[in-house]
């Protein structure tokens, strides 16, 4: 399960393309308008989940881009803020620090009760309480450049249990003293739902939000499916492409975020025995949503591929493995 870091090294680009639903579609990923209706570009760049971010919106009317600009970066901030450990004052930093949350925000409950959904999908293999790990792998490899000792991570074990979290519409609480979560592994793809939604509703029905994660509206501009390039985390190379329409891709990767230069230690643990997962080298999930995409994502990089194919069959979704031996192993699609 990812913990959430300091480290910022590897961030990528985020950016939102969309193109509002007028006329017919060219193909030059632009809409065909009257000579009176002339599309315009209309773009925002900042950053966004710590990462330097870009919206583009094609649109016959400049003020009502501007306006789905604003309203898509407002509501972006405002999830941002409920969800960071970087924030000391978002609901979960106050959930972590008091070990409970009274009247949460609507977004905290739904993102806590899909990530026990989740949790409990995956027989423990996603588990947002694996913040306690992170803080004992940090610690430990700041201070003396080695992992923890095996009876530090098995009492820091005690603290991980996603079952110890109650969820109520009133209050939040941890059922164990010392808990602590992170959303690292959901809450990108959460986000990306959210603001994908926000675009539909606003008459973009073309749309790639690329937040952390991935999530395609419609098809292509250009009248073909959206089409992602997977990347080899050992190096900058592609190992080939996944193409979608209407659905949502994340990728999780030990070697995007490790303690050590060895890439043995890094932020993904298996929640049940407190170790860096190092069965494969990279998962990808293609799912309706980007929140379930994440979570399986992450779980699937722990879980034996069985056990992650039962899985995929039975909530519909596709993935497929990088292994160690850097091949591609197309396991099943939606």
């Amino acid at each position: 399960m990812a913990a959430l870091h300091n480290n910022k090294t590897r961030r990528r680009l985020l950016k939102i393309i969309g193109v509002a639903s007028i006329g017919a579609i060219s193909g030059t990923a632009l809409v065909k308008l009257t000579k009176e209706e002339t599309l315009k570009k209309v773009t925002w760049k900042g950053i966004a989940l710590g990462s330097p971010a870009e919206i583009t919106i094609y649109h016959s009317n400049q003020r009502e881009a501007e306006n789905i600009l604003s309203d898509s970066y407002k509501k972006l901030v405002e999830l941002e803020n409920l969800f960071s450990l970087y924030n000391n004052n978002s609901q979960l930093s106050m959930l972590n620090k008091n070990g409970y949350l009274k009247n949460p925000h609507p977004d905290m409950i739904e993102l806590l009760n899909l990530s026990k959904k989740y949790a409990e999908i995956t027989n423990g293999a996603f588990d947002i309480t694996v913040q306690p790990l992170w803080h004992l792998y940090n610690d430990a490899f700041t201070k003396t450049e080695e992992p923890p000792l095996d009876s530090e991570i098995e009492y820091t074990l005690n603290l991980v249990d996603w079952k110890s979290i109650s969820v109520d519409k009133n209050i939040i609480n941890y059922e164990k003293k010392g808990m602590s979560s992170t959303l690292n592994g959901i809450a990108q793809g959460y986000i990306t739902d959210k603001i994908s939604e926000n675009l539909i509703n606003s008459g973009i029905n073309n749309t790639l939000v690329q937040l952390g994660e991935y999530r395609g509206i419609g098809d292509h501009p250009d009248r073909r499916p959206w089409r992602l390039l997977l990347s080899n985390p050992e190096h900058t190379d592609s190992i080939g492409e996944i193409e979608f329409t209407n659905a949502a891709v994340a990728t999780s990767a030990g070697l995007g975020t490790p303690f050590d230069l060895s890439g043995k230690h890094h932020h993904i643990f298996d929640p049940k025995n407190g170790y860096s997962a190092n069965n494969y080298l990279q998962v990808s999930v293609l799912a309706k949503t980007a929140a379930e995409a994440d979570a399986l994502a992450t779980a699937f990089l722990i879980l034996d591929k069985k056990v992650s194919k039962k899985i995929a069959t039975k909530q519909k979704v596709g993935f497929e493995i990088l292994t160690n031996q850097r091949k591609r192993n197309i396991i099943t699609s939606i």
